[in-house]
């Protein structure tokens, strides 16, 4: 099990669909996801994350055998927002931690593979946005699926179950580096998974 710390709930649907992917193309069964997000933004989800750890500590709640962590870089960038989570993130707690932080905003990673985007949603990946924020780019998001024809009813995150498994994951990472560096310790976490259940003894009936 796998337990997850995400921004909000599209980060949570980006997530989930892309440990999806990434088990199968792995030749592994999707481990079991333990999914808590916080609400507001990225200075609010640190915070959050820090009052779970807390939490979490003095209680006897079963843990997973990792945890990943996914908030935006917003502006600031990438490494450093993966410099902050790493001094907020509990080390004693889990064994292994994977920290993802899609720059600026997880939307974007959605457009990581322009060809893919276009040709299941019929309209090309648009400019990025020029004002900074959250909800600019699930706006920016929305507006590119909907002159494509998509009737986004709440999330425009949604479109992920049917676009990552489109998507060309070696392309996608080369064109956003902070992609690329969460799916390389995804698809590392889940070789030890693959490697522990070869290892695994089987009992005698």
């Amino acid at each position: 099990m796998i337990d997850i710390f995400c921004e909000d709930s599209g980060h949570e649907t980006f997530l989930r669909n892309l440990i999806k992917v990434l088990a199968k193309a792995a030749g592994v069964s999707t481990p079991e996801l333990n999914l808590h997000s916080s609400r507001g933004g990225h200075g609010r989800a640190i915070a959050a994350l820090k009052a779970w750890q807390r939490a979490l500590s003095s209680s006897d709640q079963p843990r997973g055998d990792a945890l990943l962590v996914l908030i935006d870089a917003n502006s600031t960038g990438w490494h450093p927002t993966l410099r902050a989570i790493q001094k907020s993130v509990d080390s004693s707690l889990y064994p292994s931690v994977l920290i993802g932080c899609p720059d600026p905003h997880v939307e974007v990673w959605c457009t990581a593979d322009p060809a893919a985007f276009q040709a299941l949603f019929s309209v090309p990946v648009p400019s990025p946005p020029t004002q900074p924020g959250r909800l600019v780019y699930k706006q920016w998001l929305t507006q590119a699926l909907e002159h494509g024809g998509v009737v986004v009813l709440t999330d425009p995150m949604d479109i992920c179950l049917d676009l990552l498994p489109a998507m060309d994951m070696v392309k996608a990472c080369q064109n956003n580096p902070s992609l690329g560096h969460l799916v390389g310790d995804i698809r590392a976490l889940l070789t030890r998974h693959r490697q522990t259940q070869v290892q695994a003894p089987i009992s005698n009936p």
